[in-house]
């Protein structure tokens, strides 16, 4: 079989530099390589542009062809126009951005499962991004999962030539109780991708990608050691902005031989495992959310009552405020000196304080007594279920729930 693998490049020299870097010390190379730039937008920095086109002009460490558009196409368009005329003279393809630095044993671990499930059609997406969730190990080092990675990533070109651009998916999908059981699963969050694209905040390729397999019940792979690291959410790019990765990625050191499953299913426990991982709200519910809690907050100052004083009374000294913004900002103000506020928490932390409170992620939560505030209070049962994963037992309660109780009082 052969197999192309791709690297997509615009005008982040210093990140392109590393992923190239580290692809060519990679234990397998590629039996060649394409390299994509995308071309200049007006807006772009000429002098960072070219030096991306000098760094992929000058590898020679193997097979390369090098393509540089002359008008910008977007990320989007430039990964679908990329892989689609590779594969039209490779069997399947490996792919790569410019933020995604691949593991010495990355293009190992590719082919091997690229190789292993050619002939498994049910197998559409073989991803090398390791999931932030907690899965048990079954002796080998990647197991299947319904849900595509684009953090380094492979397919064979029968499965892409399937893959659908249809905005009309997700409504198709929803009407099949079947398809929509899988989706609940494995896609919810997509509607927000989807949205992002029709509206013009975002330019998302995965996510059709993503309801393809979606709509045919794919199954994808991911290792439970990321085989990649992700060098792009320093704020340099355009769609991921500044946070943590939360990946757990393979020890350099660990060179051992890569093992994968020989039975393709589901890993065990999967709807546990993944219920509340990929779940979204919409801004319409979202909105009426904090419409409901503001007007209940001025409910709250006509009766002349503060949630300070009802957490004292209730001998409540110190919590945790999950999430910032206008309602994190009140607590702060009011809680100042009737409560300590231990920390403020966030599920991506960008900076380590917040109006001079400590920010930390979930993760660094540790188990005590201190009550968590949460004000995405939509967001109460996946929440919950995060804190609970981690064997913590802090008490939780939406802003929403607090300010009733103290209502009814």
């Amino acid at each position: 079989m052969d197999i192309a693998t791709i690297l997509f490049t615009y005008n982040r020299s210093r990140h392109t530099k590393a992923v190239l870097d580290a692809l060519a010390q990679n234990n397998r190379l590629p039996q060649k390589l394409f390299i994509f730039q995308d071309g200049m937008k007006e807006s772009t920095d000429r002098n960072e542009w070219e030096k991306v086109r000098n760094e992929i002009t000058a590898v020679s460490w193997c097979d390369t062809e090098v393509i540089i558009h002359e008008k910008n196409k977007g990320l989007a368009s430039s990964i679908k126009f990329g892989v689609s005329k590779v594969f039209q003279a490779y069997d399947a393809v490996i792919v790569l951005e410019d933020d995604c630095v691949p593991h010495p044993q990355f293009m190992e671990y590719m082919v091997k499962a690229l190789e292993k499930y050619e002939k498994y059609k049910n197998v559409f997406h073989i991803g090398a991004c390791s999931e932030p969730v907690d899965v048990d190990g079954d002796g080998t080092d990647a197991y299947f999962l319904g849900r595509i990675n684009s953090w380094g990533w492979g397919t064979w070109r029968d499965r892409w030539k399937q893959f659908d651009n249809d905005y009309t998916m997700i409504g198709k999908i929803k009407s099949d109780v079947e398809l929509n059981e899988w989706f609940t699963l494995w896609g919810q969050d997509l509607e927000s991708h989807v949205l992002g694209n029709v509206v013009g905040k975002s330019d998302s390729w995965a996510a059709f990608w993503a309801l393809t397999v979606i709509m045919k019940q794919g199954y994808c792979m991911s290792p439970y050691e990321s085989m990649v690291t992700n060098i792009g959410l320093d704020g340099t790019g355009v769609h991921c902005g500044i946070r943590e990765s939360g990946l757990k990625v393979r020890p350099k050191e660990k060179l051992t031989e890569i093992i994968l499953p020989d039975q393709v299913e589901l890993i065990r426990d999967y709807k546990r495992i993944f219920a509340n991982y990929h779940t979204w709200t919409s801004p319409e519910v979202r909105n009426e959310y904090y419409k409901n809690v503001a007007l209940d907050l001025l409910e709250l100052q006509k009766n002349k009552k503060t949630i300070g004083k009802y957490l004292s009374d209730f001998d409540i000294h110190n919590i945790m405020i999950w999430g910032t913004g206008r309602l994190c900002d009140y607590l702060i103000s009011e809680l100042n000196h009737e409560i300590t506020i231990d920390a403020i928490v966030e599920t991506y932390p960008k900076k380590g304080d917040y109006k001079g409170m400590k920010v930390i992620s979930w993760k660094e939560i540790q188990s005590n007594k201190s009550l968590i505030i949460l004000i995405p209070g939509y967001d109460i049962k996946r929440i919950e279920n995060m804190i609970r994963s981690a064997g913590l037992k802090n008490n939780i309660i939406p802003i929403d729930r607090l300010i009733s109780r103290i209502l009814t009082l």
